[in-house]
């Protein structure tokens, strides 16, 4: 990202955050716009890029439950689910079909207007052509070590980063960390969610832990672990400052800056680019400006309701800040505007320090019939010369497709055969092509 888009990024936060918060962002939606305009009697659909019980889902439905009582004639909601591809397949079906006529949208997250996600082969989609109603904003991550192994971090005995995936904002944190502050750390990865990897910590299974929500890492702080480092969140004037819950924890990039030379400062302010955005609820290309105010005006009564602060506030903690759609839609082309050359320096750290993407791994394909399938298809198993293989099914990573569709991993079937792109027994898929 070249400075002088990091720079029109900030100012923009600036002006459509800082300053809208306070003034309420009244002017966004007209007395006109309000008295020409009602959904009663209407349903809206809200479809949700993920399936049910995620995070993107929740925030989808309580945003969604809040947003509908503040439109005017209070319409009818209903939600879709529609996983597939860590969201691919639902951002392909609303670029391309969803109708621009106010009734439809789509929830989201930061992953799905990454620069990294929009060069996925099967991503049909471009972001920066959606009409935002708002977003929220990314709290930044927190990275906790085991209290008795600060002496540790930059010498001796290597520590264990604990992580689900290796495409989390710590894991990526914590990159930084190695190649600048000599942080002494390797991956351990494969947890299967939160709340494993933080009992995982809790245990002293791992020695370093990630996570950004004041509900998660509160206990953590009361319990074996310490804060080493915070990401941080923007102030008025776009610099990263710490988090009102965590004031004394020194903000990762004040400690990287001056070990940096220019080529890395610039791929830095790059990836803290793609962090900037946590979740995310948009309208089709095309929407008439009559439906974009007023969906972006009941949208930012959501964000000032008594009743919704509370609880988004005791989950992530008094700093949970919001992102007005007009910003979203010039963050989000910024982000899709990022060039192969501005995400090479990151992707060559990521490799020299063992997290690199599955997509630079050799594969092996196979085509073979699923015999099992463990833990709603997180596991597939199937039999390669006689001897059992399983992978791991990846919901954002793995390609899952059904009948040349794109699918999900809850709705392959035993029996189905399948062609497995896979690096060896027991690893992530990065493909699973099945037919009924």
């Amino acid at each position: 990202m070249s400075d002088q888009r990091f720079s029109l990024l900030h100012s923009t936060l600036l002006a459509g955050s800082a300053l809208g918060v306070a003034l309420g962002f009244g002017a966004q939606l007209t007395p006109a716009t309000a008295a020409d305009l009602s959904l009663k009697g209407e349903t809206v659909q809200i479809i949700i890029n993920s399936r049910p019980g995620g995070g993107t889902d929740a925030n989808a439905r309580r945003i969604g439950g809040y947003l509908i009582h503040h439109l005017p004639g209070k319409p009818q909601v209903i939600f879709r689910n529609l996983p597939g591809g860590g969201g691919i397949k639902a951002n392909n079906y609303f670029f391309a079909k969803a109708k621009p006529d106010g009734m439809t949208l789509l929830s989201g997250s930061r992953t799905q207007v990454s620069p990294y996600k929009l060069r996925h082969r099967a991503a049909k989609y471009n972001p920066g052509k959606y009409r935002f109603v708002g977003g929220t904003a990314r709290l930044g991550t927190i990275i906790l070590i085991n209290k008795k192994l600060y002496g540790r971090l930059t010498k001796g005995k290597v520590l264990a980063f604990g992580g689900i995936d290796g495409e989390r904002t710590g894991s990526h944190a914590a990159i930084w960390g190695k190649e600048f502050l000599n942080w002494n750390v390797k991956f351990v990865l494969g947890y299967s969610g939160t709340s494993d990897l933080l009992l995982a910590a809790r245990r002293g299974e791992i020695d370093l832990v990630h996570n950004q929500t004041v509900f998660n890492v509160g206990p953590l702080l009361k319990d074996n672990m310490d804060a080493l480092v915070q990401l941080g969140n923007r102030d008025a004037k776009g610099k990263m400052i710490p988090r009102s819950s965590f004031s004394t924890v020194p903000v990762l990039g004040d400690l990287l800056w001056p070990k940096m030379d220019a080529a890395a400062k610039r791929s830095y302010k790059t990836w803290l680019g793609d962090q900037t955005v946590e979740k995310w609820i948009a309208l089709p290309p095309g929407t008439p400006e009559k439906f974009v105010k007023m969906y972006r005006g009941a949208y930012a009564k959501v964000m000032k309701d008594p009743k919704f602060l509370k609880i988004v506030r005791s989950e992530f903690g008094a700093d949970f800040d919001w992102i007005p759609g007009a910003t979203m839609d010039t963050v989000v082309k910024d982000l899709a505007a990022t060039t192969d050359e501005e995400l090479a320096y990151f992707i060559a750290l990521r490799k020299k320090h063992g997290l690199a993407s599955s997509l630079s791994k050799k594969m092996t394909a196979v085509t073979a019939k699923i015999t099992k399938k463990k833990r709603g298809g997180r596991r597939m198993y199937f039999m390669v010369k006689g001897k059992e293989h399983k992978v791991k099914i990846s919901g954002s990573r793995t390609d899952v497709m059904l009948n040349g569709e794109l699918s999900s991993r809850g709705k392959i079937k035993i029996g189905m055969v399948c062609k497995i792109a896979y690096p060896g027994n027991g690893k992530e898929a990065r493909s699973l092509d099945c037919k009924k």
